[in-house]
């Protein structure tokens, strides 16, 4: 059997052996660069397993868009409002992102199923109250990295704006976060 496939050689498939495919030859051979991972180190979000996450456009020097943009994602334990070595990284690449280009940082925390109680109104109470101190914890950060107090708006969205499955452990602690917008 020959399948043909866009731009590319015929593509033969044998019953009995891996598909093989003949590509054209290219006109030069590509030459990899070194490059120093200490000149620009890589922080990547991984919200699957909910860890903070990068700042995506760490070399911006100008407004890209007109409005807000999120830069990052911090991730918190269960019930949690500490920051670690890398929440610290990340946010000190915010502030510096906010320094070179104004704007005001606006950082939304969220909360699942953080909070325990007798009753739904203390849960939603303990989950706000989790968001709230998540939310203070990322801007008094900022605020310490030089991020002009009246450049912060910091919200409390509690348990209300899931973006990840409830149903499962590994979505539960991705929706313990606090994203960070930079609005110019």
């Amino acid at each position: 059997m020959v399948v043909t496939a866009p731009r590319q050689e015929p593509v033969v498939v044998t019953p009995t052996a891996p598909p093989v495919v003949a590509m054209p030859a290219m006109a030069a051979p590509i030459v990899a660069t070194p490059v120093s991972l200490s000149a620009a180190p890589r922080i990547e979000a991984n919200i699957a397993t909910a860890q903070s996450g990068a700042v995506p456009f760490s070399d911006v020097r100008s407004p890209p868009f007109g409005g807000p943009m999120q830069v990052a994602v911090i991730q918190f334990g269960r019930s949690s409002s500490g920051l670690g070595g890398n929440d610290y990284d990340v946010l000190a690449r915010v502030a510096e992102i906010q320094r070179r280009n104004g704007g005001t940082v606006r950082v939304v925390a969220h909360a699942d199923q953080d909070a325990y109680g007798a009753s739904s109104a203390q849960i939603e109470r303990g989950n706000f109250e989790v968001s709230r101190r998540r939310a203070l914890a990322v801007a008094q950060q900022l605020r310490s990295l030089g991020v002009p107090r009246d450049r912060i708006i910091a919200e409390a969205a509690s348990d209300e704006e899931p973006i990840y499955q409830t149903s499962t452990a590994r979505g539960i602690a991705a929706n313990r976060r606090a994203e960070v917008f930079i609005d110019f």
